[in-house]
C-alpha cells in the first residue's frame, strides 16, 4: 500500500448532517432540521462559508445533487424535489422551482449531458428520475421548471438507491439490482443479481469511469457495462456467472473489499469506499487492488465526489476533506513497489506537460514489460514492449540466441541483456511464441512505413524478419515458408539457419525469393540424386524453371540441360506448359536452344506451339515443315540400309497434313528446301499454294498417273483458273518428253496418249471444257462417235448459256422501258406555289425565290428545314 490521499478534518460543530454534495473546492451541508450550509474549501486560505439559510424547509433535507456548471442544487425535502440558484453567494441558495410532480419523492437521480453545438455553444441537458413510492417518474429541466418527460415505470418494491447512466437506469432494492432500458418507447427490465448470498443489506451503486456501474453484492464490487443491456435487436443481453454468485457482463474481475460496501465514489483512478471499519482506497488493476485503509474516518456516513483528486467525508456533525496525494510522489512510491499498472494510470491523469507524461508512461511500460519477462510472463510482457514503442530489436535482444551480432551504433540497449532470466525447455517454447506475436505487429508497423514514408525500416525489417524465422524453425516450422515469401530475411543469417536445421525446401524457397536462382537450381541438380530427399526427382526443378519467366532465360537455358538429357519428353514441359510465364518465353530463342543442344525436341516442341499454342508465326510453320522433312531423310537413308523403320509412315502423314491444312508456312520458301525426286505429292500441294496449277497437274498425271486426284484439284481450283480442265486434259494428250525432274520416272499409262482416259474426262467434265480450244489436240484418227458424248453435253450448255444470254437482255430491256416510263411520269407532275403556300416544319411561307424540296408525299419545305432535319435525324 501507499499513501494515496491525505485527510483534512474541517468542521467538529453541533449541527445534524443528514445529505451532502460537493462541486468544484465546494462542499454544501443538508441538516436535519432544513439547513442548507455552503463551505469552500482551499488549501491556503483555508476553509470559509460562502452561504447559510437556516430556514430552508422545516423537514430534513434528505438528498442533495449540485451541477456546478449551471450553478443549480437539486434539493430533496419533506418528500418534494426543490430546486435552488447557488450563482450569487448573497442569494444563500435562492429558491427557484418546486415541482408538485415530485411529490412523495423517497429518492432521485439525476442524467447530466453537455453537448456542443454547431455555433460552438454547450447546452447542458438535464434529466431528473424520481422514486414515487414504487414507480419511477421522469422529468427533466427546462426553461428552470422541471417538466414531465411523460415516461414513468411501475416497480416490485420501493428503490433504495438509484443510478442513472445513458439509456439505463439501475435500481437497487432491499434484496437485488435491477436495470432498465429506457431507450424504446417501452422501457424493459433486466435483472442483474442479488444484493447479497446470504443476508439482507442495504444496495449500493457508484457511477464508475463515467459509463460503468459499479454495483456492491457482499464484498464485492461488480462493474457492470450499462450498453449491454441496450435492446437494439429486440432480445437481451446475455450475462455471465461470476465467483460468489454474481452475473455480470464486464470483462473486469469482481473487486473484494475487507466489508460490505457502505457507499462509494469514484476518483479516477481510485474506487473509494466506506466499510465498516474504515474507507477503503482501491485500484480496478492490479492483484493487490487495496490502495490506502483510512482507519480514522470509520464513523462516517456520507461520502461525495467533488473534483479530480477531491473527496468530502462527513459523519453526523463532522466534515473531512480527502485530497489525492502529488501524482509524481504517488508513481515514486508505486513503482518502488512494482505496481506499474497503477502508476501508469494515475500519470494519464496528470497535468504534467503532455511531451513529458508520454515520456514518462513509455519508461513506465518497459520497467514493467522487463519486470514481466523477469516473472516468464512473456504474453504480458510483449504487450507493454508494444505500449512503450521501443525499437523491436532490443527485445529480440533479450534472446541471446536470436540476435546474429550487435546493432551497428546502438550498443547500449535499452533492455540489458544481463539482466534476463535464462530460458529453457517450456519458459523458451513460452516465450518464443510471445515474440512471435510482438514481431508480427512490429512487422505490421514496419511495412506500412516502409510503404508510405519510405524511410530506412528495411535493415529492421530484415532484422525482424530473420528473428521470426529462427522462432518459427523453434515453435511451428510450417510458417517458414509463408515467411521466407515475404522476401525480407537476411539472406546470410537465414541460409546458415536454415541448413542448420536441415530445411532445404525452405532453403529453396530463401534463394529464389532474394534472386539466387542459381543457387537454388544448383541445390536442387545436387538434391534430385539423393535418395530420401525431400527434393528427389526433377519435379520442383521443372517447377522452379516455369515460373523464372523471360528475364532469367539464361539461367532456364543452363538448368533446363540436365532435365532434357535424363527426361525429355517431362523436360520439356519447361517449354510448354499452361503458365503465363512459359507462354510468354521467346520461342524463337527456345527454338534455337533445343535446335542446338536438343534437337530431338524441336518437333515435339514446335508441334506443340503450333496445335496446341495455335501460334501463327510464319517461322515456326516453316521450321517444322523442315524438320518434318529432315527426320523423313534421314529415315528413309535407314530404311534404304536395311534398319527396321517404324514411324515413317506416320512422320509423312504429318507432313502431308501440315502442307494441307497450314495456312501460314511460307509455300515459296518451303519450295526452295524441298527435293524434286521424292515427296512429289507433297510438292503437289505447295505448287498448288503457288497457283501453279500446270506443274500440279503434270505431277498427278504424269508421275503418278492419279487422274482422281488430278481431277480434284481441277474442281477446287476451277474458279481460280476456268481453263484448268483444258490444262488437265492437255496433259494426258500431250505426253512429255521426258520427266518433269531429274530423276523422276514417268508413269507408264501416260508416256502414250491415254485416249481412254481423256474420253473419261470429257465426258464427266464435258460442261467446263471448251470444244473449240480441245479439238486442236484430239489424235487425228480419233473416231466422232466416240465424242458424241462430249458434244452432246457440251453444245447444250452452249445453247443453255445463249437462251439464258437471250432472256436476260430481253428482261433488262423491258426494266429500262419501265424506268423511263416512271421517270417520264415524275416529270410531268406539277403543282402550284402563291402567296398562301406555307412550310410544314417552320409554318413560314414560301417565296417564290427560295430554294425548296418536295417530299414524295407532295409536302414542300425549304432547303434549310429539309437540311436541319436530316442532321438531326443523322444525330440520332
Amino acid at each position: 500500500m501507499h499513501q494515496a490521499y491525505s485527510v483534512h478534518s474541517i468542521l467538529k460543530q453541533g449541527v445534524q448532517i443528514e445529505s451532502i454534495a460537493a462541486y468544484g473546492n465546494h462542499v454544501i451541508l443538508g441538516t436535519r432540521s432544513g439547513q442548507l450550509i455552503m463551505y469552500s474549501v482551499d488549501k491556503e486560505t483555508g476553509v470559509d462559508m460562502r452561504m447559510f439559510n437556516k430556514n430552508f424547509s422545516r423537514k430534513p433535507i434528505t438528498q442533495m445533487e449540485v451541477i456546478g456548471a449551471e450553478n443549480l442544487l437539486f434539493v430533496l425535502t419533506d418528500y418534494q424535489v426543490q430546486v435552488c440558484d447557488i450563482s450569487r453567494i448573497e442569494s444563500n441558495f435562492a429558491f427557484m422551482h418546486s415541482s408538485p410532480d415530485t411529490k412523495g419523492c423517497t429518492l432521485f437521480t439525476m442524467d447530466v449531458d453537455s453537448r456542443k453545438s454547431t455555433t460552438g455553444d454547450v447546452a447542458t441537458f438535464i434529466r431528473v428520475c424520481c422514486a414515487i413510492k414504487r414507480r419511477l417518474v421522469f422529468f427533466f429541466w427546462k426553461q428552470n421548471i422541471l417538466a414531465s418527460l411523460k415516461l414513468s415505470i411501475d416497480l416490485s418494491d420501493v428503490p433504495r438507491t438509484l443510478c442513472w447512466v445513458g439509456h439505463a437506469v439501475c435500481v437497487g432494492y432491499k434484496d437485488e439490482y435491477v436495470i432498465y432500458d429506457i431507450s424504446s418507447k417501452t422501457p424493459k427490465k433486466h435483472d442483474l443479481f442479488l444484493t447479497s448470498s446470504s443476508i439482507s443489506r442495504d444496495p449500493c451503486i457508484c457511477l464508475i469511469r463515467n459509463n460503468m456501474l459499479g454495483i456492491s453484492k457482499d464484498s464485492y464490487l461488480v462493474v457492470v457495462d450499462p450498453s449491454r443491456y441496450k435492446d437494439t435487436d429486440g432480445t437481451n443481453s446475455s450475462t455471465e456467472v461470476r465467483p460468489g454468485g454474481m452475473e455480470t457482463n464486464s470483462s473486469l474481475t469482481p473487486l473484494l473489499w475487507t466489508s460490505p460496501l457502505l457507499d462509494l465514489v469514484w476518483d479516477e483512478p481510485y474506487a473509494v469506499g466506506r466499510t465498516n471499519n474504515a474507507i477503503e482506497v482501491r485500484s480496478l488493476v492490479g492483484r493487490d487492488t487495496l490502495v490506502q485503509s483510512i482507519p480514522e474516518l470509520q464513523k462516517t456516513k456520507f461520502l461525495v465526489h467533488a473534483d479530480k483528486g477531491t473527496i468530502f467525508a462527513a459523519a453526523t456533525s463532522e466534515l473531512w476533506c480527502i485530497r489525492l496525494v502529488e501524482i509524481p510522489i504517488q508513481r515514486q512510491q508505486l513503482l518502488q513497489q512494482k505496481k506499474f499498472q497503477l502508476a501508469i494510470e494515475l500519470t494519464e491523469i496528470s497535468e504534467e506537460p503532455a511531451k513529458d507524461k508520454a515520456q514518462t508512461i513509455r519508461q513506465i511500460h518497459m520497467l514493467y514489460a522487463k519486470e514481466l519477462f523477469t516473472n516468464k510472463e512473456f504474453s504480458a510482457a510483449m504487450k507493454e514492449f508494444e505500449k512503450a514503442a521501443i525499437d523491436p530489436y532490443d527485445v529480440i535482444r533479450l534472446f541471446p540466441n536470436l540476435v546474429p551480432e550487435p546493432k551497428p551504433g546502438n550498443e547500449d540497449a535499452t533492455v540489458p541483456i544481463s539482466s534476463t532470466p535464462a530460458l529453457e525447455d517450456g519458459d523458451l517454447e513460452n516465450a518464443y511464441l510471445a515474440l512471435i506475436e510482438y514481431l508480427a505487429l512490429a512487422r505490421q508497423r514496419e511495412v506500412v512505413k516502409l510503404r508510405d514514408t519510405k524511410s530506412s525500416s528495411k535493415s529492421l525489417l530484415e532484422i525482424i524478419d530473420t528473428t521470426l524465422l529462427k522462432c518459427y524453425l523453434q515453435t511451428n516450422d510450417s510458417l517458414v515458408a509463408p515467411l521466407l515469401r515475404l522476401n525480407q530475411c537476411h539472406l546470410e543469417e537465414s541460409e546458415k539457419t536454415l541448413k542448420k536445421h536441415n530445411k532445404i525446401s525452405e532453403l529453396i524457397i530463401l534463394y529464389q525469393m532474394k534472386g539466387k536462382h542459381k543457387d537454388a537450381l544448383q541445390l536442387l541438380q545436387e538434391q534430385s540424386s539423393i535418395e530420401g530427399s525431400v527434393l528427389q526427382g526433377r519435379k520442383r526443378t521443372i517447377r522452379y524453371l516455369q515460373e523464372l519467366g523471360t528475364d532469367h532465360l539464361p539461367v532456364i537455358f543452363e538448368f533446363s540441360d540436365w532435365v532434357l538429357n535424363e527426361h525429355p519428353d517431362e523436360g520439356l514441359s519447361i517449354f510448354t506448359d499452361e503458365l503465363i510465364e512459359v507462354e510468354s518465353l521467346p520461342r524463337a530463342k527456345v527454338l534455337d536452344f533445343l535446335i542446338s543442344k536438343h534437337k530431338a525436341l524441336v518437333i515435339p516442341y514446335l508441334e506443340h506451339l503450333i496445335t496446341v499454342w495455335k501460334d501463327s508465326n510464319t517461322l515456326l510453320h516453316n521450321v517444322l515443315i523442315k524438320q518434318y522433312l529432315e527426320q523423313f531423310q534421314r529415315l528413309l537413308a535407314q530404311q534404304d540400309k536395311g534398319e527396321e523403320v517404324s514411324n515413317l509412315k506416320p512422320l509423312r502423314a504429318k507432313l502431308y497434313k501440315m502442307l494441307e491444312e497450314s495456312n501460314d508456312y511460307s509455300p515459296d520458301r518451303v519450295l526452295e528446301q524441298f527435293p524434286t525426286n521424292m515427296l512429289l505429292e507433297e510438292r503437289a500441294l505447295i505448287l498448288g499454294r503457288l497457283k501453279k496449277h500446270d506443274k500440279v497437274l503434270s505431277i498427278y498425271i504424269h508421275v503418278l498417273g492419279d487422274v482422281g486426284k488430278a481431277t480434284a484439284y481441277a474442281e477446287a481450283n476451277l474458279n481460280d483458273d476456268e481453263n484448268i480442265f483444258h490444262t488437265l486434259i492437255k496433259c494426258i494428250l500431250v505426253p512429255p518428253t521426258e520427266p518433269p525432274y531429274e530423276g523422276v520416272a514417268l508413269h507408264p499409262d501416260f508416256v502414250q496418249v491415254n485416249r481412254e482416259m481423256a474420253l473419261q474426262v470429257l465426258n464427266d467434265h464435258a460442261t467446263k471444257i471448251d470444244p473449240f480450244e480441245i479439238f486442236e489436240l484430239l489424235p487425228d484418227d480419233l473416231p466422232m462417235p466416240q465424242l458424241e458424248k462430249y458434244l452432246e453435253k457440251s453444245i447444250r450448255k452452249k445453247l443453255s448459256d445463249k437462251h439464258q444470254m437471250q432472256m436476260m437482255c430481253g428482261l433488262l430491256e423491258a426494266e429500262a422501258k419501265r424506268l423511263e416510263s416512271a421517270v417520264e411520269a415524275q416529270r410531268n407532275i406539277s403543282f402550284e406555289l402563291n402567296e398562301f403556300s406555307v412550310c410544314p416544319e417552320c409554318k413560314k411561307r414560301l417565296p417564290s425565290q427560295s430554294a425548296f424540296v418536295r417530299y414524295p408525299n407532295g409536302q414542300i419545305v425549304h432547303l434549310s428545314c429539309h437540311d436541319r432535319i436530316a442532321r438531326a435525324a443523322a444525330q440520332q
